[in-house]
């Protein structure tokens, strides 16, 4: 009898432990929820920029930021530059008194504050303020040391310039190439009161006589709004993720005359003549220019563009 209880018992043991190893426990309610990893990282550039002395990035790191800033491709920049250089003023003169009168282009220095905004490093349109007056001259002759007048407008300027990028600068890094550029520019040339002058001379005979009483007298103004176009061409270098050194070379071609000088001339009050000295701004500028990139969007390239 008790051999039969004990084999009894073994049975109900074993039978017991085959359905504990089937059992499922549902977790799933419970579990906590998976980790997520964070893809969003510091931009490449200004991490490559930091110093050494400021990081405890290993050198695989700094590979990686390098290899990552070679697969992104600039979409749209937004800079500021400031732009130096020089520019010549050509007057027009339409009669010379036998070459008592002569008018000589001026070469004068200028200045510019822009703000940018580039497309897929391919378009550019900038805008903002210029320091670049239009200056008219009037040389008369006096024996050795000749007369000369300079007049100017109020020096201001308002530029809208779009760039288009070319040749072979199209292949190479963000923001470095050829670029050939067109424009248009707003004068408001003032209505300040400019000097007006009047002289006098006299022709003697050849015993000392004074046999001739000659007369030059002399207006001008300005219009109050004149402009410009332009056409150019630029080169620049991104020396670092947020700079670029350019230069440029430009053609002015004026829209209306800013400043007018209208002269008479007469001989013993008769005999007169009347000529026209004007400045529209057409000319010639180069120059250097500095820009800085204050904001950027980039693209993953593709796989066949790298």
């Amino acid at each position: 009898m008790v051999k039969h209880c004990l084999l009894f018992l073994f049975l109900f043991c074993q039978s017991i432990s085959a359905l504990a190893q089937i059992i499922e426990i549902d977790t799933s309610e419970t579990a906590p929820p998976p980790i997520r990893r964070n893809v969003l990282t510091d931009d490449p550039e200004q991490r490559s920029n930091r110093p050494r002395s400021s990081t405890s990035r290993t050198a695989s790191g700094r590979q990686s930021d390098y290899l990552l800033l070679h697969q992104l491709r600039e979409i749209q920049t937004w800079s500021v530059a400031i732009e130096g250089g020089f520019r010549s003023d050509v007057s027009n003169l339409t009669n010379t008194f036998n070459r008592l009168v002569n008018s000589a282009t001026q070469f004068k220095g200028v200045w510019s504050v822009l703000t940018g905004y580039t497309y897929r490093n391919a378009w550019a349109v900038e805008t903002g303020y210029a320091r670049s007056p239009i200056h008219l001259n009037i040389t008369i002759a006096n024996g050795n040391q000749p007369l000369v007048y300079t007049y100017q407008n109020s020096g201001s300027g308002i530029p809208l310039r779009i760039k288009r990028r070319i040749g072979f600068g199209k292949k190479a890094e963000n923001g470095t190439g050829f670029w050939i550029t067109g424009g248009a520019w707003l004068i408001p040339n003032g209505t300040k009161q400019l000097d007006d002058f009047k002289l006098i001379g006299y022709m003697y005979g050849g015993r000392g006589n004074r046999i001739d009483t000659l007369r030059l007298d002399n207006s001008t103004s300005t219009n109050q709004i004149t402009g410009l176009a332009e056409a150019g061409f630029e080169y620049n270098v991104r020396i670092s993720s947020s700079l670029e050194l350019g230069g440029y070379l430009r053609k002015y071609w004026g829209i209306g005359d800013a400043l007018r000088s209208d002269l008479i001339y007469s001989i013993n009050k008769s005999s007169v003549q009347y000529a026209s000295a004007t400045a529209n701004g057409t000319g010639w500028g180069f120059g250097m220019s500095l820009r800085y990139i204050y904001g950027k969007q980039h693209e993953l390239k593709q796989q066949r563009d790298r």
